[in-house]
């Protein structure tokens, strides 16, 4: 049985000018608005026990599809089923009334999820335990931090035994080790064989949660299918816009009309290492009015879930610029020996003013490259280490 049925789903908002317009057209009967089509004719099956990630940029519809799911929004247009118990997390704090306690909110959340009063006491002590608030769950949610927020609303929607679970980006916030722990409790949630919509913009879960994928563009679905191929092709687009927006930023002056000219890899033919290959950066700089050696150049290294590898500057490495015969500044940033393990990265560079505060220019998410490592560490890094056993030969 289908957990999920959209067909030719569509979400509209009215909008007004003005306040006044929306009397003046119910007063006078005339349309004194234009529509803002937020989902348009969206198509979609989910099977019972499947997991579905839904991507794409802000703006493009995903918090509105996920409304409609959880039953917080009604549609404009089409058709939508659902079938079974639905759990939601969606906006930070949505549904908790800041003037009352933790547990008092968590019991207001499992009424409105369908528990009896009997089944509400059971639920509360899991509830208290897995969040881990302790005595805070007493204090009026309104002092609480938003990490305290995502705590209290998973382990509401997540002790009430649903059969499909809703999330909105909620896990990027608050610290890691609840993270971690919500993503198993996630994982054995699928394992159980339940259904997961999964909506967040760390596309590195996504993709080790869901099976199929979403990407939304402007309210349409652009694509949908297994979610390895949708986030590949998400990322390729995300990419090329890069690209188109740091030729933009190229020609865009700024005080002393210092910028990037060009980045590109030492080896033009790759973007795919392996651990333990050399990597090289060349970098081509027009110092415009300013010093050469009075500008620095910083290299930030990011995983493409937003993990922040590594990150320096030739201010910290006190390396002086200075200008070759053609007046440009040029200079590589190698890597001799990658220690980075299998994933998608990509470097963040900014020209920055004697200070290292200012910056001139920048090209953010440039020079996208994957890495391949042969073995079973995890992790981001491989580290040079050795294992000394007591007694051993």
């Amino acid at each position: 049985m289908s957990a999920v049925e959209a067909h030719r789903l569509g979400k509209h908002y009215r909008i007004y000018d003005k306040p006044q317009d929306a009397f003046k057209e119910w007063l006078l009967r005339r349309p004194r608005h234009h529509r803002l089509e937020v989902l348009r004719a969206l198509n979609f099956t989910l099977e019972a026990g499947d997991t579905l990630g839904v991507i794409g940029e802000n703006g493009a519809g995903k918090s509105t599809l996920l409304k409609l799911l959880a039953g917080t929004l009604q549609p404009s247009s089409g058709r939508l089923r659902v079938n079974g118990r639905v759990s939601a997390i969606l906006e930070l704090g949505s549904g908790f009334h800041p003037e009352f306690s933790g547990i008092e909110n968590a019991r207001m959340g499992c009424a409105l999820l369908g528990l009896s009063p009997e089944q509400i006491d059971a639920a509360l002590p899991e509830i208290v335990a897995f969040s881990e608030l302790g005595d805070a769950v007493q204090r009026p949610v309104k002092t609480y931090s938003s990490g305290m927020y995502v705590r209290l609303a998973f382990s509401v929607v997540t002790a009430v035994d649903p059969d499909i679970l809703v999330i909105d980006e909620a896990l990027s916030v608050g610290d890691i080790y609840f993270q971690k722990k919500s993503l198993d409790r996630i994982r054995r949630f699928i394992d159980q064989g339940r259904t997961l919509v999964f909506c967040s913009h760390n596309l590195y879960q996504v993709k080790s949660l869901c099976r199929r994928c979403l990407w939304l563009d402007h309210g349409r679905a652009r694509l949908l299918g297994d979610a390895g191929e949708v986030v590949d092709s998400y990322m390729d687009a995300m990419r090329e816009r890069a690209r188109v927006d740091a030729r933009a930023r190229e020609t865009a002056p700024n005080a002393v009309g210092a910028g990037f000219v060009d980045a590109a890899f030492a080896d033009a033919r790759k973007q795919e290492y392996s651990t333990g290959e050399p990597l090289g950066v060349c970098l081509e700089i027009d110092p415009g009015e300013a010093r050469a050696d009075h500008l620095h150049v910083g290299v930030v290294l990011m995983r493409n879930d937003n993990i922040h590898v590594y990150g320096v500057s030739t201010r910290i490495d006190e390396v002086r610029l200075a200008a070759a015969d053609d007046g440009r500044i040029h200079l590589e940033f190698e890597i001799p020996a990658l220690p980075l393990l299998s994933g998608l990265y990509s470097f963040y560079l900014y020209l920055l003013d004697e200070s290292g505060l200012h910056v001139m220019d920048k090209r953010e998410n440039t020079l996208p490259f994957r890495v391949r490592h042969r073995g079973d560490e995890v992790g981001v890094a491989r580290l040079v280490h050795r294992w000394r056993v007591a007694g051993g030969d």
